[in-house]
Protein backbone atom coordinates (compact mmCIF):
# COMPACT_ATOMS: atom_id res chain seq x y z
CA UNK A 1 0.00 0.00 0.00
CA UNK A 2 1.26 3.45 -0.83
CA UNK A 3 1.97 5.57 2.20
CA UNK A 4 0.06 8.39 0.52
CA UNK A 5 -3.20 6.51 1.12
CA UNK A 6 -2.68 6.17 4.87
CA UNK A 7 -4.88 8.44 6.93
CA UNK A 8 -4.42 9.26 10.62
CA UNK A 9 -6.99 7.74 12.91
CA UNK A 10 -9.44 10.38 14.09
CA UNK A 11 -10.83 9.80 17.60
CA UNK A 12 -14.58 9.27 17.59
CA UNK A 13 -14.97 11.34 20.73
CA UNK A 14 -12.87 13.69 22.82
CA UNK A 15 -12.17 12.75 26.44
CA UNK A 16 -14.21 14.54 29.07
CA UNK A 17 -12.27 17.31 30.79
CA UNK A 18 -10.74 17.01 34.22
CA UNK A 19 -13.28 17.66 36.95
CA UNK A 20 -13.22 21.27 38.19
CA UNK A 21 -13.64 21.10 41.97
CA UNK A 22 -14.07 24.86 42.43
CA UNK A 23 -17.84 24.49 43.11
CA UNK A 24 -17.01 21.89 45.77
CA UNK A 25 -14.55 24.14 47.57
CA UNK A 26 -17.03 27.04 47.42
CA UNK A 27 -19.92 24.89 48.67
CA UNK A 28 -17.83 23.69 51.62
CA UNK A 29 -16.75 27.20 52.55
CA UNK A 30 -20.31 28.48 52.27
CA UNK A 31 -21.65 25.73 54.51
CA UNK A 32 -19.02 26.41 57.15
CA UNK A 33 -19.69 30.15 57.08
CA UNK A 34 -23.49 29.91 57.08
CA UNK A 35 -23.62 27.36 59.89
CA UNK A 36 -21.24 29.46 61.98
CA UNK A 37 -23.46 32.52 61.47
CA UNK A 38 -26.59 30.52 62.27
CA UNK A 39 -25.01 29.19 65.46
CA UNK A 40 -24.26 32.73 66.60
CA UNK A 41 -27.59 34.28 65.64
CA UNK A 42 -29.69 31.54 67.26
CA UNK A 43 -27.70 31.82 70.47
CA UNK A 44 -28.97 35.38 70.97
CA UNK A 45 -32.33 35.14 69.19
CA UNK A 46 -35.29 36.79 70.91
CA UNK A 47 -38.24 34.36 70.59
CA UNK A 48 -40.64 37.34 70.77
CA UNK A 49 -39.24 38.68 67.48
CA UNK A 50 -41.51 36.54 65.33
CA UNK A 51 -40.38 37.95 61.96
CA UNK A 52 -36.71 37.36 62.78
CA UNK A 53 -37.42 33.85 64.07
CA UNK A 54 -39.27 33.03 60.85
CA UNK A 55 -36.44 34.42 58.70
CA UNK A 56 -33.83 32.41 60.59
CA UNK A 57 -35.93 29.23 60.36
CA UNK A 58 -36.33 29.68 56.60
CA UNK A 59 -32.65 30.33 56.05
CA UNK A 60 -31.62 27.42 58.26
CA UNK A 61 -33.96 25.16 56.28
CA UNK A 62 -32.37 26.34 53.03
CA UNK A 63 -28.85 25.64 54.31
CA UNK A 64 -29.91 22.15 55.41
CA UNK A 65 -31.49 21.48 51.99
CA UNK A 66 -28.27 22.63 50.35
CA UNK A 67 -26.20 20.33 52.57
CA UNK A 68 -28.45 17.35 51.81
CA UNK A 69 -28.39 18.08 48.07
CA UNK A 70 -24.60 18.39 48.19
CA UNK A 71 -24.28 15.01 49.87
CA UNK A 72 -26.82 13.40 47.54
CA UNK A 73 -24.84 14.48 44.48
CA UNK A 74 -21.64 13.14 46.04
CA UNK A 75 -23.27 9.77 46.68
CA UNK A 76 -24.84 9.44 43.24
CA UNK A 77 -22.47 11.27 40.88
CA UNK A 78 -18.99 11.34 42.42
CA UNK A 79 -18.50 8.56 44.94
CA UNK A 80 -19.22 5.62 42.57
CA UNK A 81 -16.51 6.74 40.13
CA UNK A 82 -14.00 7.24 42.95
CA UNK A 83 -14.89 3.88 44.52
CA UNK A 84 -14.21 2.11 41.24
CA UNK A 85 -10.77 3.70 40.96
CA UNK A 86 -8.85 1.48 43.38
CA UNK A 87 -9.28 -0.49 46.63
CA UNK A 88 -7.72 2.39 48.57
CA UNK A 89 -10.13 4.85 46.98
CA UNK A 90 -13.06 2.56 47.83
CA UNK A 91 -12.03 2.46 51.50
CA UNK A 92 -11.78 6.26 51.58
CA UNK A 93 -15.26 6.63 50.07
CA UNK A 94 -16.72 4.19 52.61
CA UNK A 95 -15.31 6.25 55.49
CA UNK A 96 -16.88 9.43 54.14
CA UNK A 97 -20.22 7.73 53.59
CA UNK A 98 -20.22 6.70 57.25
CA UNK A 99 -19.44 10.32 58.10
CA UNK A 100 -22.50 11.39 56.09
CA UNK A 101 -24.69 9.18 58.28
CA UNK A 102 -23.41 10.99 61.38
CA UNK A 103 -24.09 14.34 59.73
CA UNK A 104 -27.60 13.25 58.78
CA UNK A 105 -28.43 12.50 62.42
CA UNK A 106 -27.07 15.91 63.45
CA UNK A 107 -29.19 17.56 60.75
CA UNK A 108 -32.33 15.89 62.05
CA UNK A 109 -31.75 17.45 65.48
CA UNK A 110 -31.13 20.87 63.94
CA UNK A 111 -34.28 20.68 61.80
CA UNK A 112 -36.64 19.74 64.66
CA UNK A 113 -39.04 22.71 64.81
CA UNK A 114 -40.67 21.29 67.91
CA UNK A 115 -37.62 22.66 69.73
CA UNK A 116 -37.29 26.48 69.91
CA UNK A 117 -34.56 27.89 67.69
CA UNK A 118 -32.54 29.28 70.58
CA UNK A 119 -32.55 25.87 72.25
CA UNK A 120 -31.29 24.33 69.00
CA UNK A 121 -28.25 26.61 68.92
CA UNK A 122 -25.94 23.99 70.53
CA UNK A 123 -27.08 21.41 67.96
CA UNK A 124 -26.40 23.88 65.14
CA UNK A 125 -22.96 24.54 66.60
CA UNK A 126 -22.30 20.82 66.76
CA UNK A 127 -23.38 20.42 63.14
CA UNK A 128 -21.10 23.30 62.19
CA UNK A 129 -18.15 21.53 63.84
CA UNK A 130 -18.95 18.23 62.12
CA UNK A 131 -19.36 19.86 58.70
CA UNK A 132 -16.09 21.77 59.12
CA UNK A 133 -14.17 18.65 60.06
CA UNK A 134 -15.79 16.55 57.34
CA UNK A 135 -15.43 19.09 54.53
CA UNK A 136 -11.79 19.89 55.26
CA UNK A 137 -10.95 16.19 55.46
CA UNK A 138 -12.77 15.63 52.19
CA UNK A 139 -10.76 18.37 50.48
CA UNK A 140 -7.52 16.85 51.80
CA UNK A 141 -8.22 13.15 51.25
CA UNK A 142 -11.03 12.77 48.73
CA UNK A 143 -10.63 15.65 46.30
CA UNK A 144 -7.28 14.34 44.98
CA UNK A 145 -9.00 11.02 44.26
CA UNK A 146 -11.86 12.81 42.51
CA UNK A 147 -9.36 14.61 40.28
CA UNK A 148 -7.81 11.26 39.40
CA UNK A 149 -10.92 9.14 38.87
CA UNK A 150 -13.79 11.49 37.91
CA UNK A 151 -14.18 13.42 34.68
CA UNK A 152 -16.26 16.52 34.19
CA UNK A 153 -19.09 16.91 31.70
CA UNK A 154 -17.98 17.47 28.07
CA UNK A 155 -18.85 21.18 28.22
CA UNK A 156 -17.65 21.65 31.81
CA UNK A 157 -21.18 22.53 32.93
CA UNK A 158 -23.17 21.29 35.89
CA UNK A 159 -24.73 17.89 35.06
CA UNK A 160 -28.30 18.17 33.75
CA UNK A 161 -29.39 15.73 36.43
CA UNK A 162 -28.20 18.13 39.15
CA UNK A 163 -30.21 20.99 37.64
CA UNK A 164 -33.31 18.78 37.65
CA UNK A 165 -32.79 17.57 41.22
CA UNK A 166 -32.24 21.11 42.57
CA UNK A 167 -35.62 22.08 41.12
CA UNK A 168 -37.17 25.11 42.83
CA UNK A 169 -34.03 25.61 44.92
CA UNK A 170 -31.91 26.27 41.82
CA UNK A 171 -31.97 30.11 42.19
CA UNK A 172 -30.99 29.99 45.88
CA UNK A 173 -28.38 27.24 45.40
CA UNK A 174 -26.73 29.10 42.51
CA UNK A 175 -26.74 32.30 44.58
CA UNK A 176 -25.31 30.36 47.55
CA UNK A 177 -22.31 29.30 45.47
CA UNK A 178 -21.72 32.72 43.95
CA UNK A 179 -22.13 34.59 47.25
CA UNK A 180 -19.36 32.57 48.89
CA UNK A 181 -16.97 32.54 45.92
CA UNK A 182 -13.93 34.76 45.55
CA UNK A 183 -13.58 36.80 42.36
CA UNK A 184 -11.53 34.12 40.59
CA UNK A 185 -13.81 31.34 41.86
CA UNK A 186 -16.91 33.25 40.77
CA UNK A 187 -15.69 33.34 37.18
CA UNK A 188 -15.26 29.57 37.24
CA UNK A 189 -18.63 28.97 38.90
CA UNK A 190 -20.30 31.20 36.29
CA UNK A 191 -18.85 28.90 33.60
CA UNK A 192 -20.16 25.86 35.51
CA UNK A 193 -23.78 26.87 36.07
CA UNK A 194 -26.30 26.28 33.24
CA UNK A 195 -26.36 28.79 30.36
CA UNK A 196 -28.73 31.66 31.09
CA UNK A 197 -28.66 31.30 34.86
CA UNK A 198 -25.81 33.81 35.17
CA UNK A 199 -28.10 36.47 33.71
CA UNK A 200 -30.91 35.47 36.07
CA UNK A 201 -28.52 35.60 39.02
CA UNK A 202 -27.46 39.14 38.11
CA UNK A 203 -31.06 40.19 37.45
CA UNK A 204 -32.59 39.00 40.69
CA UNK A 205 -31.35 35.78 42.29
CA UNK A 206 -28.37 37.53 43.87
CA UNK A 207 -30.47 40.23 45.53
CA UNK A 208 -33.05 37.70 46.74
CA UNK A 209 -30.32 35.68 48.46
CA UNK A 210 -28.81 38.80 50.03
CA UNK A 211 -32.25 39.86 51.34
CA UNK A 212 -32.72 36.40 52.84
CA UNK A 213 -29.40 36.67 54.69
CA UNK A 214 -30.10 40.21 55.93
CA UNK A 215 -33.47 39.12 57.28
CA UNK A 216 -31.85 36.23 59.16
CA UNK A 217 -28.64 37.86 60.33
CA UNK A 218 -29.65 41.49 60.54
CA UNK A 219 -26.64 42.60 58.47
CA UNK A 220 -24.74 41.92 55.26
Amino acid sequence: MSTSTVRPVTPTSTPAPTLDLTPGYVAHRGLREELARLTEVTRHLDPVDILRVRAVEEHLALVLRFLRAHHREEHIVLYPSVRAGSPRAARTVTAFQVDHSTLEEAMRLVADRNVPLRDRSPAIGRLCELVARHSLAEEHELFPLMRRHVRGTPDGRMPTRTVRVWGRDLPAFVAFHLHHATGAERRRVLRWIPPGTALLWRAGWRRAYERRRRAAYGGS
